[in-house]
């Protein structure tokens, strides 16, 4: 079953794309807000270090997710709270919505009603919070979503935006795996909250452009991406309802490699061969699982896109760039980097000492990662 990839949403704002490293990265300036709330300026130099960034007065971010319930989440905000840690007079609160949108949207308006001078989130709700984003910008609150596009436009509708390079994303895991499948391979594609996630959907969309370009050597075996729920136990279940409609899987394509671990754990419950997985955002744990299970499947290959959860320190850099009115010469799309790919001898690691969540390409030292999970 060929598929006909929907277009997401583009931010009319998005500036080129940035390279692997932070520093140095280059944007094009914002246009002015329309409303209340300045936007941050950009002059094309260099992006300024977080210490340039704080200000002298205090300063109040809430970090706002719309779902929060798995290690990835756990892991970015304490990401978040090592880099503002060099502003020691920023404050920093944390909610998250266990993807409840009017939840999600109370807690925006929450924050705005307490005066809090920056909202970085995670909109898992796409364009249905748009409006809670657009009234807390109006009210004079810095707004910097990252990773889901909420739609509108960057300094309009919130101050600055930054995002996984969806379309590199995907075109990576198409390329790679071609060479691996005959013509016509059946790929199951896997991620987002049940009902739909705007980040799946941008990565599916990348992969899938990719694969009209390269002339189609793909099927997907669902319409859409089945559900994970960023959660290993759902997805084992779904993807051992999968296993049992579908007499053949030839690839995996996911958003999560620590949800994918379920779907290995399902081929390896059914007895059937694991197939080679292209995902992102990965563990500890998922590396150790590739090192157990490969000599007994010789196609189970693996490719991480990895630094994911450091996206979320651009953006406490463009906030802080907002409130204070100081140059945001960060990038809006960042490019993840190749972390593991077995096919290209580039072996996962399995690090005992750290927890089976811990993300190994994070910014987090081995200390900091290990209290994350205590």
């Amino acid at each position: 079953m060929k598929l006909f990839t929907r277009r997401r949403l583009v931010v009319a704002a998005l500036a080129a794309v940035a390279g692997i490293g932070i520093v140095g990265c280059t944007t094009t300036p914002p246009p002015e807000a329309a409303g209340g709330g300045a936007a941050s300026t950009g002059d094309g130099g260099e992006a300024l270090p977080i210490e340039e960034l704080c200000g002298d007065g205090p300063v109040k971010i809430a970090h706002v997710a719309g779902f929060g319930a798995n290690s990835w989440r756990k892991i970015t905000q304490a990401e978040l709270t090592d880099e503002l840690s060099a502003c020691p007079n920023v404050s920093l609160d944390y909610t998250q919505a266990d993807g409840d949108l009017q939840k999600y949207i109370t807690a925006i308006n929450s924050y705005v009603a307490q005066g809090y001078d920056a909202i970085i989130t995670y909109d898992d709700f796409g364009s249905q919070a748009l409006s809670a984003l657009q009234n807390a910008h109006r009210s004079g609150v810095a707004v910097v979503p990252y990773i889901a596009d909420p739609g509108g436009q960057v300094g309009v509708d919130y101050n600055g935006y930054v995002q996984y390079d969806f379309d590199t994303e995907g075109d990576t895991m198409a390329r790679w795996l071609q060479p691996q499948l005959d013509q016509g391979g059946q790929v199951l594609f896997s991620g987002g909250l049940p009902g739909g996630s705007p980040s799946t959907e941008a990565l599916w969309d990348g992969f899938w452009e990719t694969d009209k370009e390269i002339g189609n050597p793909f099927d997907s075996l669902t319409q859409n991406p089945q559900p994970s729920n960023w959660d290993p136990a759902y997805e084992q279940r779904a993807m051992s309802g999968a296993l049992a409609k579908y007499p053949q899987i030839d690839a995996m394509v996911s958003d999560y490699g620590v949800a994918s671990k379920g779907g290995l754990r399902a081929f390896i419950n059914a007895g059937r061969p694991i197939p080679p997985l292209a995902t992102s955002a990965t563990d500890n744990e998922l590396g150790c699982m590739w090192l157990q299970n490969h000599e007994a499947n010789p196609q189970f290959q693996l490719l991480t896109l990895d630094g994911t959860t450091t996206v979320v320190r651009i953006a406490a850099r463009k906030a802080l760039a907002a409130v204070n009115e100081l140059p945001d010469n960060e990038p809006e799309q960042f490019e993840l980097e190749t972390f593991v790919d077995t096919v290209n001898g580039k072996l996962p690691t399995c690090e005992p000492d750290l927890p089976p969540d811990a993300d190994l390409s994070s910014d987090l030292s081995p200390d900091e990662l290990a209290a994350v999970f205590q």
